[in-house]
């Protein structure tokens, strides 16, 4: 598959530090939940949270890689708790969220499409992802962890089935708003480099005039002239 072709991994300090920071981000949100805010229960086990707004951050502005170390970060802290089981599934779930994304803006690339359209398409594609990968997920992961029949497996998966979509939807639109409030100036200065809005390339061009090296030269050129 083309849209899953590999791309050179950053190794710059900035994208290190970055993602640093954000992975602290999911930490905090998974580890520090508020009830009500930052965590609310639907149905069964499900629960809605931003943890992976920041995933989808990281995403846009450092690349897919590094957002799978983050998810792999929050499969490690909500394991270590002792609770295997409900990391995988999460983990699972955000993977999921993430492969659409990144089949999304292969989409979205080949045409040309409004801001607005490209983020519902987004939302579309990765709400799909989510919630049919973790219908079938769960169908096997439930019996699995919990030694469940099928049959109840299966209520399960028709129960998280439209807040799984929910869930999909705030990561999108969460991660999305969030990234494109950053000022590009920003982005630039942070290591941000790579993507504007909806993955768009950053290009800045900077004066002669305005870079300290190329004064140097010139000031060393006129003085050779002059003497």
């Amino acid at each position: 598959m083309p849209w899953l072709k590999i791309k050179p991994v950053r190794k710059d300090s900035k994208s290190i530090a970055l993602l640093a920071l954000f992975s602290a981000m999911v930490i905090m949100l998974e580890a520090y939940p508020i009830l009500g805010v930052t965590d609310i229960r639907t149905v069964g086990f499900f629960t809605l949270d931003p943890t992976g707004i920041p995933m989808v951050i990281v995403l846009l502005g450092l690349g897919g890689f590094y957002s799978i170390i983050t998810i792999f970060i929050m499969w490690v802290l909500i394991a270590y708790r002792g609770k295997v089981a409900g990391a995988t599934f999460k983990g699972v779930a955000e993977l999921l969220t993430i492969l659409g994304i990144v089949f999304a803006r292969k989409i979205t690339r080949r045409g040309k499409m409004s801001k607005g359209k490209e983020i519902l398409v987004w939302i579309v594609v990765a709400s799909l992802f989510r919630s049919v990968g973790m219908f079938f997920s769960t169908l096997v992961l439930s019996p699995y962890f919990y030694a469940v029949s099928f049959e109840l497996a299966l209520a399960d998966a028709i129960l998280y089935f439209p807040w799984n979509i929910v869930q999909a939807c705030i990561n999108v639109i969460g991660g999305v708003l969030l990234y494109n409030a950053i000022p590009i100036e920003l982005k630039l200065q942070a290591g941000f480099g790579e993507n504007t809005s909806l993955g768009k390339p950053i290009v800045e061009e900077i004066p002669p005039d305005e870079i300290p090296e190329a004064k140097e030269i010139d000031e060393i050129e006129s003085l050779e002239k002059s003497g």
